[in-house]
């Protein structure tokens, strides 16, 4: 291994441990800021008799020891137990016990500090007991940010820190390397004076600015200022989730403010060639400064809205990562070039200037080029994740988004100019360069901006959120038609919410006349995201061939499926199936829109696949497997094709799926439970018989006999009966079942599933 290459461990090791970091941390399902997501009981909820207990739960981790939860009488005066416990790892319910109340209205008042982002977040709602509530409260709305002051101390981190970073890439990968092909003429020193001044700005801007981060947060957790938030509520704050992420981030500030001044100590980055040119040394501390800088983008990471995206932490943490290297390169490359670099040459004779640029330029443009295609491909999963719905996009969170991205549209047009006409102009035309100097500070002030609002985003609530708990784009009630048996089946949930529903099912012929044949009409609800058994429930005829469900209480947030059994005098049964989702009765909806797990993970192999078709493109024209330069884009360039390739095969086909929670891909329609009957006729009925009852032909010499299937059926879950009709039950002479393909398994299931339904037997 070669000096330059034993050089360059340093930020690969860097890059290597940020990517652990993001894998070692422990992720819970977490929303990013801790809403209330129900309660029980419910908010503005009249019950006949007091409660013993207040439960909340919350769209995501709480740190125990900040929660609380009073609940108070009309005199304000507090009536609880005050013994407030919490549940779950990570804590996401809370409650606390209560005496005999008596009759009267209460307001139960919350407040809890989210293990994610940090932010505090108070809420409350009122009910009452033996009698109507005496006034009504909606959820408080959230404020904008958690504090005023964060939007600019998360800009003024990004901008010490990505600043830094992307000046040190500057350094080593351009301007340092352009000086020693070009030889004499061009001051090193010059360059690296106003160069470490500026590495000094962005470490006493990030410094500041997380100390400032540290004294807000502590501030806005203990309601103190941040002259009283010295000492216990620092301390205390620093035991937190996020205090520890914190922590990290001040142990890399550390070792990279520790690389930078022995870099300027020891002054050995230039000496003086015999024709007056530059030789650059070996500088192992500006290396091991890089790899800090890239290992403290991390711990930045941990406490954005990446790190509490539901179901995909770690991918949105990954790109967030991304993201954020991306900037460091585009970004923190152009404040460097724009404000150090180019005023350095203002000085230097014509001739050196236009042939250090022309050696200069085409090597920040590659460093850009791949910097600019992380920042596209990480956005747009980081929009995806964050945003996830179009109507999402009308909240402060989306409406910012939109507002960023439109401002990066003149970056990219000046970038383009840089690239396409100024940068063949440089080794000619000494006007080029002066054009560069002012294309470059504008897109450094585009940038600043760009971060600014950066900053701002990071400090909002995620729009799907928002969004979720306003009810943009959600559902109110479900309505659902049928065909079934020549019956035309209306059902309709209202309101489709956790609590007390109710279910309405019509029944017409197919011009509309009321059918009042039916001598039973039954429902089976079932919560698909987990077990929770099924029982059929019969309706009440309330005539004109309309069936009513009152009070049919739906107790969990999520997808559920209901399922319609009707039986006529005339034998043509009928029967429905349809799924919907269940939103919060009350309370917050904050968890409502969440990005789905398989695909946010195809679209993260997507995304690396992509950056490795980037890194390939920029690879070849530098001579691609056969120079230095192009491998050193080719090999990583091939390794996140094939990573990113492989995890899209690997989610689509071999992603574990617990057995337990399976979900039926179909639901239990007309059309499932026809090819599930051919499948039934085919493999199962002649052990298990026409019905099901283990009575077929072929069961006579069996031991131990064929199931009931109507009996042990709903003993099981659907994933449960997949796995035993796929690999068999053992010591029975129920074998794995040959000849279905999983779709046919899953239709077949549907059908079995009938046969204990009345009228179906």
């Amino acid at each position: 291994m070669g000096r330059s290459s034993r050089r360059w461990l340093f930020p690969l090791i860097g890059l290597a441990a940020a990517v652990f970091f993001l894998l070692a941390r422990p992720v819970g399902d977490v929303a990013a800021h801790a809403n209330l997501s129900r309660a029980e009981p419910a908010p503005n909820s009249e019950l006949p008799e007091s409660p013993e207990r207040i439960v909340l739960w919350f769209s995501e981790g709480i740190e125990p020891d900040l929660a609380d939860i009073r609940v108070l009488n009309a005199r304000g005066d507090s009536v609880d137990h005050d013994d407030v416990t919490t549940q779950g790892n990570p804590v996401e319910s809370v409650s606390v016990s209560l005496p005999d109340l008596d009759n009267g209205t209460y307001t139960v008042s919350w407040a809890n500090v989210s293990t994610v982002d940090g932010h505090r977040v108070r809420g409350s709602f009122l009910f009452s007991v033996g009698e109507a509530i005496s006034g009504e409260v909606e959820l408080p709305s959230q404020p904008t940010f958690s504090n005023p002051q964060e939007p600019y101390l998360r800009w003024l981190v990004l901008l010490g820190s990505l600043s830094v970073a992307g000046g040190l890439v500057l350094e080593l990968a351009v301007w340092r390397v352009a000086l020693s092909v070009i030889g004499g003429g061009v001051s090193f020193i010059t360059v690296k004076r106003r160069v470490w001044w500026l590495y000094l700005a962005g470490i006493l801007v990030l410094g500041v600015s997380s100390l400032g981060q540290l004294l807000s947060q502590s501030g806005s957790t203990f309601d103190v200022s941040w002259i009283d938030a010295l000492g216990e509520p620092v301390c205390d704050t620093l035991e937190t989730d996020w205090g520890r992420s914190w922590l990290w981030r001040a142990g890399f500030f550390l070792v990279l403010s520790a690389a930078l001044i022995t870099r300027y100590v020891r002054r050995n980055g230039r000496s003086e060639r015999p024709d007056g040119g530059n030789a650059v040394k070996a500088d192992y501390a500006a290396y091991a400064a890089l790899g800090a800088s890239l290992l403290l983008l991390a711990p930045i990471t941990f406490v954005s809205h990446a790190g509490a995206t539901p179901d995909l932490a770690f991918p949105a943490q990954l790109s967030n990562y991304l993201h954020l290297l991306g900037a460091a390169l585009w970004g923190g490359g152009l404040i460097h070039l724009g404000l150090a670099v180019l005023p350095a040459l203002r000085g230097v004779e014509a001739g050196y200037r236009r042939e250090f640029l022309a050696e200069a330029i085409p090597r920040f443009s590659v460093v850009a080029i791949v910097g600019a295609a992380l920042l596209a491909v990480s956005g747009l999963f980081s929009a995806w994740a964050q945003v996830t719905t179009i109507p999402s996009l009308g909240v402060p969170y989306g409406i910012t988004l939109i507002v960023k991205t439109a401002i990066i549209i003149p970056l990219l047009v000046l970038a383009a100019i840089n690239h396409r006409w100024i940068r063949h102009r440089l080794a000619r035309d000494d006007n080029a360069s002066r054009w560069l100097t002012r294309t470059v500070i504008g897109e450094v002030v585009i940038a600043l901006f760009v971060l600014l609002l950066a900053g701002v985003m990071t400090s909002m609530e995620p729009a799907r959120q928002v969004a979720a708990r306003e009810g943009r784009g959600l559902p109110n009630g479900f309505v659902g038609d049928t065909i079934s048996e020549n019956v035309v089946i209306d059902i309709a949930v209202e309101p489709a919410k956790t609590g007390r529903n109710q279910v309405r099912i019509s029944l017409t012929d197919r011009n509309g006349t009321p059918l009042t044949d039916a001598t039973d009409v039954r429902v089976r609800l079932s919560f698909l995201e987990e077990d929770l058994g099924e029982l059929p429930v019969p309706l009440e005829n309330v005539g004109n061939g309309v069936w009513v469900l009152n009070d049919a209480v739906i107790a969990l947030v999520g997808v559920w499926q209901i399922e319609a059994d009707i039986t006529r005098l005339s034998g043509f049964d009928a029967r429905a199936a349809f799924r919907f989702e269940v939103l919060a009765g009350a309370g917050s909806n904050s968890g409502a829109i969440r990005p789905d797990k398989d695909l946010g993970r195809v679209l993260l192999g997507v995304e690396i696949a992509l950056i490795g078709v980037v890194l390939l493109a920029v690879g070849v024209p530098l001579g691609g497997w056969y120079e230095r330069r192009g491998v050193m884009f080719m090999a990583p360039g091939t390794a996140a094709g094939a990573i990113g390739a492989g995890l899209i095969v690997w989610v689509q086909f071999f992603a574990p799926v617990s057995v337990y929670l399976q979900t039926n891909p179909f639901v239990p329609d007309g059309d499932s439970l026809a090819k599930g009957k051919v499948a039934y006729e085919a493999v199962c009925s002649v052990c298990h018989g026409e019905g099901g009852k283990g009575d077929g032909a072929g069961s006579v010499s069996l031991y131990p006999p064929p199931a009931n299937l109507p009996v042990h059926v709903p003993l099981h879950t659907q994933g449960e009966l997949f796995e035993i009709i796929r690999i068999g039950v053992a010591g029975t002479a129920m074998g794995p079942v040959s000849g279905l393909t999983d779709d046919e398994i899953w239709h077949l299931i549907n059908y079995v599933r009938t046969l204990e339904a009345p009228g179906l037997q």
